[in-house]
């Protein structure tokens, strides 16, 4: 660790969001960014509307809200129904789990309500889907194909499970290759119903993106066979979004084993396993770079130590010109290679302690520390604004500054005339 590190409150503030994370990840939503958007005042013929936006959300919430409990989580969905942004996003704010979604895509002409379902589902995917995930600072998040994958193989089947699917695919027009797939994977009716069902729903969204991008129109008959070295994390093209969405609904894994969190061949179907039909397609997953090799961290756990001046936890100075040596030591996390030092407004606690993510109400500011053990140096008359009581914490990154333990407690330092 850097032993004498100074740095104004101008830099302190200005890295705030640097490990802070959102996801569809890097704000580019279930879409890659875009300027397209879609007003209240502008209802397309085949949109949803405002009563179904609510009632599919209510529909997926229900489901989910006790299995992010069980993970210590509270699923957060903000309705931006008013909205016109065509997209959608996922975040965490400590245990709140977020995901957003807007009127805009609802009012898409392209967008049924199971293909707004589908979506809610995806972005759930982010924060449950397991690996691969997204490397660095979007550490905890699923990357975009393995959330198409888990709506398509796990949330959907989950939500539509009590559903008469037959009824409701006798509605649709399923394309011949769609029907003859499901029929031929799936042993009886329901599940046949459910399987296609899934593949219209994915045929919705990768439609809507052909009209927005004015490409060609996706289909189950045209499979993206390109082949990539390694995993792609980002928003693969809508065809082979299609192929996923398909291949997810003919995965016959039941949808209650989770996906592995560490290892990608639990819970999904997999070449390992010699099962290519169902499998994560080939033109955004590499096996060969996600099935060994060291895995990404799980989401963070642990309390991390709180840093000490001469072994106490709380320390009072008169003489802002004065260093406070913090001492701080995360050597004891596995795979530790630096440290996150945030502070506290004066004046006030952190109001999400002990999280995984900076504060967003009473945070200065935070800076990243090369190392896991040492001592940080800190100056108030050169990076604190004014007198008053502080508090600061710490966590462990790893090397590609993914988060790996929860904030300590505080360390509190009352700087006092």
């Amino acid at each position: 660790m850097t032993h004498y590190l100074r740095m104004t409150i101008t830099i302190f503030v200005t890295l705030i969001f640097s490990y802070q994370s959102s996801s569809c990840v890097g704000g580019k939503g279930f879409f890659p960014k875009n300027n397209w958007r879609i007003p209240i005042e502008h209802k397309a013929l085949n949109g949803i509307t405002e009563i179904q936006f609510n009632d599919i959300i209510d529909n997926v919430a229900n489901f989910y809200h006790p299995i992010f409990q069980s993970k210590g989580a509270q699923l957060v969905v903000e309705r931006l129904w008013s909205d016109g942004t065509v997209n959608a996003f996922a975040t965490r704010k400590g245990s709140q789990w977020i995901v957003q979604m807007y009127g805009g895509l609802a009012r898409h002409g392209e967008i049924t309500s199971d293909g707004f379902a589908l979506v809610l589902c995806h972005e759930i995917g982010h924060h449950l889907g397991g690996v691969p995930r997204y490397p660095g600072q979007n550490g905890w998040a699923s990357n975009e194909g393995q959330s198409d994958y888990f709506a398509a193989t796990k949330c959907l089947r989950r939500v539509w499970s009590g559903d008469d699917n037959q009824q409701i695919v006798s509605g649709m027009g399923i394309p011949s290759t769609l029907k003859s797939k499901c029929s031929s994977e799936w042993g009886n009716a329901d599940d046949q119903a459910m399987c296609m069902r899934i593949g219209m729903a994915g045929l919705s969204t990768t439609r809507m993106f052909a009209v927005l991008s004015a490409g060609r129109m996706p289909a189950f008959d045209e499979a993206d066979n390109t082949q990539v070295n390694q995993t792609v994390d980002s928003h693969p093209p809508y065809q082979c979004r299609l192929d996923t969405y398909f291949q997810g609904g003919l995965c016959t894994v039941d949808y209650s084993e989770e996906i592995g969190q560490s290892n990608p061949n639990i819970g999904t179907c997999n070449r390992a396993s010699n099962q290519e039909v169902g499998s994560r397609r080939l033109c955004w997953y590499s096996p060969s770079s996600n099935g060994g090799g060291t895995p990404p961290p799980p989401p963070p756990t642990g309390t991390s130590p709180t840093p000490t001046v001469k072994g106490q936890t709380q320390v009072t100075s008169n003489n802002p010109n004065m260093p406070i040596p913090m001492s701080i030591d995360l050597s004891g996390v596995n795979g530790a290679t630096s440290v996150v030092l945030e502070a506290s407004k004066p004046n006030t606690s952190f109001s999400n302690p002990n999280g995984s993510a900076p504060d967003p109400v009473n945070s200065l500011g935070h800076v990243i520390i090369n190392g896991t053990r040492g001592v940080y140096n800190l100056l108030p008359a050169r990076q604190l604004p004014n007198w008053g009581r502080y508090e600061f914490r710490v966590l462990a990154l790893d090397r590609n500054k993914r988060v790996l333990s929860n904030f300590s407690q505080p360390f509190i330092l009352d700087l006092s005339r």
